[in-house]
């Protein structure tokens, strides 16, 4: 069993996750590409590509030319900034104006252009992961999420702020800011991820640098008896009171008395 194998096992054993969780790799040239990737046979969505891998086990190696999305692209590092994004033209239709569409645009998390040639992603099972990740990422529910955030804290102690603006949430607000700040990241999946890739109404987008995942872990471990997932609901170990005498024994309607 490699490292990132038992990575996924701790994951699903505190988590039990939907879907695979994911290894994420940025390359600085396109002579690195890792084993056992494979392209997209046509330019897809960066959350369309994350779907390939976290629904289908996949790896997927991509760069400029598979992609679909220019904001993706954009934020990803892969692509130098288009007119009609600068100007904020590309995100009037969320705006009053365009003045409010442009601040929205410059304030979105990006990948300086060149930085970043290719990236692959893989999901964390069955010895997919051929590379040393630079990033791990997590589609969660809610309460999913409250424990990571739990074991991020375990160590650390302090709270988590995260930054987004209802758009462009896997590419910017979750692999770009973490890549930017070597952070962990939060993000609130957007309609294209909704739309093309599959995201679900109760999930968000977690982002963790490698270097912190061991802490996660650790931390998930040391609170799981305190706050287990799934949690348990509060009444489980008590005595119905809702129901009628006719169906209680007389051993509970004693207890309830």
């Amino acid at each position: 069993m490699t490292r990132w194998t038992k990575i996924y096992e701790d994951l699903n054993k505190a988590l039990h996750l939907r879907t695979y969780p994911l290894a994420v790799k940025y390359f600085s040239s396109l002579n690195e590409r890792p084993e056992g990737t494979a392209e997209p046979k046509e330019p897809l969505n960066v959350c369309q590509i994350a779907s390939l891998a976290r629904y289908y086990g996949r790896s997927v190696y991509f760069t400029v030319e598979n992609m679909a999305c220019i904001v993706g692209a954009v934020c990803l590092g892969l692509y130098p900034m288009p007119e009609q994004m600068e100007s904020g033209v590309i995100a009037d239709f969320w705006h009053k104006d365009r003045d409010a569409a442009r601040e929205f645009i410059q304030s979105v998390p990006k990948i300086e252009y060149g930085e970043v040639k290719a990236i692959a992603v893989a999901s964390l099972h069955q010895d997919r992961v051929t590379f040393e990740p630079d990033q791990f990422l997590i589609y969660a529910n809610t309460a999913q999420t409250m424990r990571i955030l739990q074991g991020l804290l375990w160590e650390k102690g302090g709270r988590v702020s995260f930054s987004t603006g209802g758009e462009y949430s896997l590419c910017a607000d979750a692999m770009a800011q973490s890549y930017l700040t070597k952070d962990f990241g939060l993000a609130i999946p957007c309609f294209g991820d909704r739309q093309t890739a599959m995201a679900m109404d109760d999930e968000l987008t977690v982002c963790i640098p490698a270097s912190m995942i061991g802490s996660v872990l650790q931390g998930l471990k040391n609170t799981q008896l305190v706050s287990p997932y799934p949690i348990p609901y509060g009444s489980i170990n008590s005595t119905p009171t809702f129901m009628p005498k006719d169906f209680l024994t007389e051993y509970a309607i004693r207890q309830k008395k």
